[in-house]
């Protein structure tokens, strides 16, 4: 594979203090024309009351395996230059906060920065995540509920074929890179294993494998076909390749092809 240059830029963020900015650095890939943000271990604090008047409120219904709770959704979508900034949590009618998180998209990066806290605001863990997928990547970082780092996973370890020989993959086959927080439609970039990573991911796990595989979804040639490729995590070697079509209001669409190459 060719080498790429790369290339260190920095640019401003708002941090999740008060009106604090901070930098953050950014990788500049300048093969695919592509950043790659850069997550740092520090702790942090998500503040409930920052723009609060800001957030969009909904009602909110939480279920759990106590019951069901009444409660109000907070929502918040920052923008600036180069990058959308998604803020949430929900605060039920008893005065509880649930599932606050931060999500980083940048206009020109197919990896955003995603954090979610604990209820008393506190960081419980970070890392980057592929902006339509289930790709963890890089090393995340979690954290007690007193801001501690308690442990750190390299997800890019379990997989022999890298993120970097994907790129290549799509570049070769000249697939779209998913980029900012945009509307993909079916497109998306997945990494399977039989061990799913961070650990939040596990207990929301969809589909369960016996081998690390990737799975890439791309449009076709028409407004609803597309076809998804599935590679050997470990070698890169294509498994199969599959040619369907999205039915929708309940048109018929042909049967997908299927080709396997597994054997």
């Amino acid at each position: 594979m060719k080498t790429m240059l790369i290339i260190f830029l920095s640019f401003i963020t708002f941090s999740c203090k008060g009106q604090e900015l901070k930098k953050v650095t950014l990788i500049q890939k300048k093969g695919y024309m592509y950043y790659i943000p850069n997550v740092n271990p520090s702790f942090e604090t998500f503040n409930f009351q920052k723009d609060k008047e800001k957030y969009t409120k909904t009602d909110l219904i939480y279920s759990n395996n106590s019951g069901d709770y009444s409660g109000t959704s907070y929502n918040l979508e920052l923008k600036t230059d180069n990058q959308t900034i998604i803020k949430y949590y929900g605060l039920l009618e008893s005065g509880k906060i649930i599932n606050p998180y931060e999500f980083i998209y940048y206009d020109n990066s197919p990896f955003m920065i995603q954090k979610t806290f604990y209820p008393n605001g506190n960081i419980k863990e970070k890392g980057l995540k592929i902006v339509k997928g289930n790709i963890y990547k890089g090393t995340w970082f979690y954290f007690d509920e007193k801001g501690k780092l308690i442990n750190t996973i390299n997800n890019d370890k379990l997989f022999g074929f890298s993120w970097e020989q994907i790129e290549k993959f799509i570049e070769e086959n000249k697939i779209e890179m998913l980029l900012g927080n945009g509307n993909h439609g079916h497109n998306s970039i997945n990494r399977w294993s039989p061990f799913l990573y961070p650990q939040s991911s596990e207990t929301n796990s969809t589909q369960k494998v016996d081998r690390n595989l990737w799975s890439i979804t791309y449009k076709g040639e028409g407004w609803n076909q597309y076809f998804e490729v599935v590679l050997d995590g470990d070698t890169g070697k294509i498994l199969k390749r599959t040619k369907y079509w999205v039915s929708e209001e309940g048109e018929d669409v042909p049967e997908p092809i299927i080709e396997d190459f597994s054997k």
